[in-house]
């Protein structure tokens, strides 16, 4: 919670200096929290593609792996 400037003005400096470093402390926390679900996310889906990969190693997903529709005769 951020403090009033009437408050901050009645501390001295250093108390003042630490509520403010409790405040971004604060702060920080909130925005870490609420990157949580998207990493959580993130990290879900990297590896189901890795997993998805590892299963992938004989299948044919119907790509052409060779260029012989680049070279020309």
């Amino acid at each position: 919670m951020a403090y009033r400037k009437k408050t901050l003005r009645s501390m001295s400096p250093v108390t003042r200096r630490l509520a403010r470093l409790i405040g971004e402390l604060k702060s920080v926390d909130r925005r870490l929290q609420n990157l949580l679900p998207e990493i959580s996310r993130l990290e879900f889906e990297s590896r189901a593609l890795e997993t998805a990969k590892q299963n992938n190693g004989g299948y044919d997903d119907g790509r052409q792996e060779d260029n012989d529709f680049l070279t020309t005769t």
